[in-house]
């Protein structure tokens, strides 16, 4: 594939013909053809990450276009991609909400299941760039961000601004349609899988603070990333330690790695 991505500048016909099939994507079927069509010349991927909610309480949603086999929507939790979700949110922001690329090597123990929460696995896991932008009304609430990810190494400079271009058309095609459900837990009787269950006592909010942990951040890091303060972490990392039954930030850990393995 040529390096050079067509912008509007060089070739605005180009752009008129994949925006007016944009307009008309009315299903999922019908983003997932319009994004592995024309789309891909300017905006190679492999993913389409898609998330919102608030992002201040953990409370997320999240959409996945894939041509990988397996990795869909319905396939996956909100524990396993809302780490995922948080980090690239803050990189948007700390991009003054700019599009931006990212080597998402960076973030691999997030995607290749060495932090709480992933399921080991994953196609998600052998990505190697992702293209990210996001929407936002001045409210964390109101905030969705869209990664393109890629297996394939760095794409050119101008995917961002391709991402950015062809944003309004995804954000407008996936709001008029009824979401796809993520996949829920099942009851369990094992007891193995019982103590995997209890686990998930822990908040979305819990949960992106242990990532963090597992990935050897301090309190004052954490709070910084999350736009929270130092005291709110420590009361968030008491709470976790009640429900893990630990007493320190390696023992809660080493009991969440443990459940990701058994899950």
């Amino acid at each position: 594939m040529s390096a050079t991505v067509p912008t509007p500048d060089s070739d605005p016909a180009h752009f008129l013909k994949i925006a007016g099939q944009g307009a008309a994507v009315a299903t999922h079927a019908d983003l997932w053809r319009w994004l592995q069509g024309d789309v891909q010349q300017w905006l190679a991927h492999e993913v389409m990450l898609i998330g919102w909610g608030d992002f201040r309480s953990g409370n997320l949603h999240f959409d996945i276009v894939s041509s990988l086999p397996g990795l869909r929507t319905h396939s996956c939790t909100q524990a396993t991609i809302g780490p995922l979700l948080s980090y690239l949110r803050d990189c948007w922001v700390a991009a003054q909400n700019a599009p931006y690329q990212l080597d998402v090597s960076a973030c691999r123990d997030l995607l290749a299941g060495r932090g709480p929460g992933w399921d080991r696995g994953e196609a998600i896991g052998s990505m190697r760039t992702a293209v990210v932008h996001g929407i936002g009304d001045g409210k964390r609430s109101g905030e969705r961000i869209f990664a393109a990810l890629s297996g394939h190494a760095a794409p050119p400079a101008a995917a961002a601004t391709a991402l950015k271009l062809l944003l309004p058309y995804i954000d407008t095609a996936l709001r008029q349609m009824p979401p796809v459900p993520p996949r829920q837990a099942h009851c369990i009787s094992n007891p193995v899988q019982r103590q995997v269950v209890r686990l998930s006592a822990l908040s979305e909010r819990e949960r992106q603070i242990m990532t963090w942990v597992a990935l050897g951040k301090t309190n004052p890091e954490i709070g910084c990333i999350l736009s929270i303060s130092e005291f709110t972490v420590k009361n968030h990392m008491k709470s976790i330690f009640g429900k893990l039954d630990v007493s320190n930030r390696a023992q809660a850990v080493a009991k969440l790695t443990r459940a990701d393995a058994y899950a």
